[in-house]
């Protein structure tokens, strides 16, 4: 990606929060519930489907107006759109294509499995797939441009969904036999995998991938296939491209617990080779548990793949801090969330399970424009409650700094299931800014190493933030900082805490600790 952030119109970056519709509400009045729940979400970006079936209804006939609808009405809602291209490939099948391909198999061929039977995955080997598939991604990149270039709330489109074959590892069919006999891609040179315990004697796709020598195989013909595609498009209008992951490895095995040929961790470098026009690889993470939700944020952000997570989920604890984790540990450009409409209850307001990750999301909103800026500084500090704790320390080169995470004694909020959590991020020698939610923090200056007797000051309150310039709460309007709010006294002589996804802004004295004593 030639940027790590996606730009607005005016080139300025963003970064992505907000929800996913359900998969048929394009077209529908559940597009309607889908943009409420994201406004209510505080999100600033809807991702939503467009069907190939839908834009060609049939052969070489094309109707973009669910295209339109959906770019209208999002922008009018003052939201970012994310379009979904469903076209042969929706999670591993060919649900999306039109009537005409699906009476055609002799024409448009399915994958077929080890045992001879036809798999309902199209086959990355048939280049007349292919080539429809792309005809209607340029119809719908035309219309992208001509309905949005001047006004930029499409700001990515995600090139097919879940690509992969579901139910085999790759297609045994005789058109796919044919590429597997031919020597493994020049491009793929250096290209090794894990733990295939493969010989690398020969340049046959078993001598160098060895048990993962089918799906390396299948990851090579879809990500070509869907290259392709992103090519044609970009060359229409050139917006950001990505393709989403059904993550299941390294538990899983693929075309059985995931499908196989899509952009999972092991498959990685054989992707990043196959589809240069394609900018990010990228996870849906419903993984809860913060060992499996690390693991694949940590491998997909990487140097050449900044991190988006297109999918996760909405509910309960786990995915109120899972966001803070991939924001401000890994640097996540956009976490989105999974089916907008089921965020909602019947009275159109935000259900109970949904409004622990609504308020993370808004605490990254709320602080994007400092997320934005020291991205990759080492500045971005995430706080978490895990399991057990009560407080968490930051050292600093200047600074000791403790979080202590629950209802504290001047937010008079309730005892309750909410783990603390929140962001912090310095922007200067003395200057700190904080979000969160049931969380808050106190400065200990750090004594120099030449200092001989700390111990002293260090005991004083003069050593904490007592001694601050100012405390503000307030917000950010055009990347500037706007108070709303001064502390002081009973509100600021404490740890200084943020509430609901408020943001704080403190400034230390630098005459703090030893500084600010007259020595004798």
């Amino acid at each position: 990606m030639k940027n790590e952030f996606f730009k607005n119109k005016q080139g300025e970056p963003v970064l992505l929060t907000g929800l996913q519709c359900h998969n048929s509400s394009t077209g529908s009045p559940k597009l309607d519930e889908a943009i409420a729940a994201v406004k209510k979400f505080g999100g600033n970006v809807l991702e939503a489907p467009v069907y190939w079936y839908w834009l060609e209804p049939s052969k070489g006939v094309y109707d973009l107006t669910h295209v339109k609808d959906l770019i209208h009405k999002t922008r009018d809602a003052g939201l970012y759109l994310v379009i979904l291209w469903f076209g042969a490939n929706k999670n591993g099948h060919p649900n999306y294509v039109p009537e005409y391909v699906k009476l055609a198999p002799e024409t448009y061929r399915l994958a077929v499995a080890p045992g001879g039977a036809a798999e309902p995955s199209m086959s990355p080997h048939c280049r007349e797939t292919m080539l429809a598939d792309q005809k209607a991604f340029v119809e719908l990149m035309k219309c992208i441009r001509e309905e949005d270039e001047t006004h930029g709330t499409v700001l990515a489109v995600q090139v097919e969904n879940e690509a992969g074959l579901g139910g085999t590892d790759r297609d045994y069919s005789a058109l796919a036999q044919e590429d597997y006999q031919k020597p493994v891609p020049k491009e793929l040179q250096g290209v090794t995998i894990e733990d295939s315990g493969a010989s690398l004697k020969d340049n046959t796709w078993i001598g160098r991938f060895g048990r993962y020598a089918n799906e390396a195989f299948t990851s090579w013909y879809q990500a070509r296939f869907i290259d392709e595609i992103a090519a044609a498009g970009k060359a229409v209008y050139d917006l950001p491209m990505y393709v989403n992951a059904m993550i299941g490895e390294p538990m899983g095995i693929g075309g059985v617990s995931y499908n196989s040929g899509g952009p999972v961790v092991r498959m990685l470098d054989i992707w990043k080779k196959a589809a240069p026009h394609i900018d990010l690889l990228s996870p849906d993470i419903y993984c809860p548990a913060k060992t499996d939700y690390l693991h694949f944020c940590e491998a997909y952000a990487r140097e050449d793949n900044p991190l988006f997570i297109p999918e996760s989920g909405f509910r309960g604890i786990s995915a109120s801090l899972n966001v803070i984790r991939a924001v401000a540990q890994y640097g996540a450009i956009g976490v989105c969330c999974f089916g907008a409409e089921s965020a909602l209850d019947e009275k159109g307001e935000l259900r109970e399970e949904a409004k622990d990750a609504s308020v993370s999301f808004q605490m990254v909103q709320n602080i994007a424009p400092l997320l934005i800026k020291y991205r990759g500084t080492g500045r971005i500090h995430g706080l978490i409650q895990e399991e057990f704790m009560t407080k968490q320390l930051i050292v600093l080169p200047d600074y000791r700094i403790t979080a202590h995470f629950g209802p504290y004694r001047r937010s008079r909020e309730e005892q309750g299931d909410t783990r603390g959590r929140g962001i912090l991020v310095q922007t200067g020698d003395y200057e700190f800014y904080l979000t969160g939610d049931r969380v808050a923090v106190d400065f200990l200056i750090r004594p120099q190493p030449e200092e001989e007797n700390p111990y002293s000051w260090i005991q004083s309150r003069q050593s904490k933030q007592l001694n601050f310039l100012s405390v503000e709460e307030g917000h950010f309007e055009n990347g500037q900082w706007v108070v709303d709010f001064r502390r002081n006294g009973d509100e600021s002589n404490y740890e200084l805490y943020a509430r609901k996804g408020e943001v704080v802004r403190i400034r230390l004295n630098p005459m703090m600790g030893a500084k600010g004593g007259v020595k004798e």
